[in-house]
This record gives C-alpha cells, sequence and structure tokens, in this order.
C-alpha cells in the first residue's frame, strides 16, 4: 500500500491526539502570500485566508478563515493568522492542530468574544474565561443577526486498518452560517462525502475539503456534494499544495454553475 506524505503525517496526528498528545509542529510556510486575500460573496461580506501553513514538513492549505460580514467578525479554525482583528466569534470544527491552535484563540480573544466548538477541541480550552458553546452535529444556535448550524463531518474510509483519523464517534462538526444579509456559508470541516450532505439547502458559499487519502473528501467526492448543493461561489480547503492536479480536477468537476475560487498560494 502506498502512502503519501501528508496520509503519513495525519495518520501520525490522528493516532498522537487520540492518546492526548500530538508532537506535531505548525508554522507558517514560506510559499504563503505575504498579503492575505480577501474573496467578496456577498454585500459587506468577505471570506480572508491568510493562505499556506508547514504541518512539520508538508506544505499544505488550510481550512482557516475569517468571515466579515459588516461589523462582525468570524474565525473559522484559525491556525496562524497574523495581524487579525479581534473575533466577535471562533467556530472550531475539531481539536487537530491544522484547526485548533490556542494560541490564535487567545489572541484573537477580546472580552466578548464568543467560542462555538467541539467537544475535543473544549478540553484544550480549560484556561479560556469567555463564553464556549460545545456543540456536536445537528444543533441549531441563534445569536444575534446569526444563525449557526451544526453539521456532520466524519470519515467512513480508514487511514490504515480500522483507524479512521475523524470518526463519527468524536463528534466533529463543520457548520452552516446564516447572516443577517440571508447570506449561507458551509465549512464542511474534515469530512468524507457522507450522507447527511443531502439535509443542506441553499448555500451561497461552500468551503469543503479536497486533499483525499482517506482522510477527507477527495476531488471528486467534493465535487459531487458541490454539485448536489449548487452553492454560487466553492473553495476548496485542506490539501497538500504540491497536488495541484487535484486541485484542477476538482475545477473540471464542478458544474459551470458554480464559481470555483482556487486561492493563490504561492507567490
Amino acid at each position: 500500500m502506498e502512502f503519501s506524505s501528508l496520509r503519513v503525517l495525519m495518520l501520525f496526528i490522528a493516532i498522537m491526539v487520540h492518546q492526548g498528545c500530538t508532537m506535531v509542529k505548525i508554522t507558517i510556510s514560506e510559499k504563503r502570500n505575504p498579503i492575505p486575500q480577501h474573496v467578496t460573496i456577498g454585500e459587506k461580506t468577505t471570506l480572508t485566508t491568510w493562505g499556506p501553513i508547514k504541518v512539520n514538513k508538508v506544505h499544505f492549505f488550510p481550512s482557516s478563515f475569517r468571515l466579515k460580514a459588516d461589523d462582525t467578525v468570524i474565525y473559522i479554525d484559525p491556525v496562524e493568522v497574523d495581524s487579525a482583528e479581534p473575533a466577535d466569534y471562533i467556530l472550531i470544527t475539531h481539536a487537530h492542530p491544522d484547526h485548533f491552535s490556542l494560541k490564535d484563540i487567545q489572541n484573537l480573544l477580546k472580552e466578548k468574544t464568543t467560542i462555538i466548538c467541539s467537544r475535543g477541541a473544549s478540553k484544550k480550552m480549560k484556561d479560556v474565561n469567555n463564553e464556549i458553546h460545545i456543540v456536536k452535529p445537528n444543533q441549531q444556535l441563534e445569536f444575534e443577526g446569526l444563525h449557526i448550524e451544526t453539521t456532520f463531518a466524519y470519515n467512513r474510509k480508514s487511514v490504515f486498518l480500522w483507524i479512521k483519523a475523524h470518526p463519527k464517534s468524536k463528534e466533529n462538526v463543520g457548520y452552516v452560517i446564516t447572516l443577517k444579509n440571508g447570506l449561507k456559508i458551509y465549512h464542511a470541516g474534515d469530512t468524507d462525502y457522507i450522507p447527511e450532505m443531502k439535509n443542506l439547502s441553499n448555500i451561497d458559499a461552500a468551503l469543503v475539503p479536497i486533499g483525499g487519502d482517506n482522510l477527507t473528501m477527495n476531488a471528486e467526492e467534493a465535487a459531487r456534494i458541490v454539485n448536489e448543493i449548487r452553492p454560487t461561489i466553492v473553495i476548496p480547503m485542506h490539501y497538500e499544495i504540491k497536488n495541484l492536479d487535484e486541485l484542477n480536477q476538482f475545477d473540471v468537476l464542478v458544474n459551470a454553475q458554480t464559481s470555483v475560487i482556487k486561492l493563490n498560494h504561492e507567490y
């Protein structure tokens, strides 16, 4: 059986996280564009990415974004974000170190920042005094001008033998965020193509993993769900940046009615 460098690394992460330690080093990739990239998804509504991180030696486009609508600032899985404004809300999908960074969370906090996170992530924030909502899939949360639905995010395929990087039992989540202006943004988290995705509807912008390797959806599976839910735009995420063939395959497979935004990760 042939293993890619990303699969080997993520298998290691999955085992170490399960045992309570990581021994994984997350840094800013030298292939990162020094200027954060912004995508306009609606009136006064933008998504921002800071670009690649390095997971040990792997250059990797992460699932870390800022969503800003009017004056509301929402971060999803913030990892190695810099020169960033404080958060109104921080959403964490799960506790793997390419999605969870206590350092970044602490840097983004202000007195009234609200954190929404999975059970696994909450265990790493015992010293955080802000309001924390611990969630599992298929829940609804209402805030002022903001509706958040948690979605299922898990693996159906094993990385090795019986080991799944993201087992359903961990209750990791994705998010559907509905803004005051009615826009709906889906962040899938780390997940395979799963039956629960058929419940998604009226999505304006989707953020979906394409890296494959039995860690998340691959390009073909990600295109399948995008073509089913038909968002206006889609941004691929969670892939090793040297795998441009996968990125281009995803672009080709997505129906023309959805705009694929491939964020520039090298300069």
